[in-house]
């Protein structure tokens, strides 16, 4: 596997393992009766909290 699917990878998961943490935690993430409810201020949290990490790997592989 090449760094370009890595990343690609880590990309597409980072912001559903900050949400996992959510629901982990009960914040703005509940599991009922078969369905995920994420509420848009979790969603928005989340996708804050990806930003690192996506940044962290562009830094490290994104630059020539």
């Amino acid at each position: 596997m090449t760094n370009v699917y890595v990343r690609l990878i880590i990309y597409i998961l980072s912001p559903i393992l900050t949400t996992l943490a959510g629901l982990l935690a009960g914040y703005g993430v509940t599991y009922a009766d078969g369905v995920l409810s994420i509420h848009t201020e979790a969603l928005a949290v989340a996708v804050v909290a990806a930003m690192p990490i996506s940044g962290g790997i562009f830094a490290r592989w994104g630059v020539r």
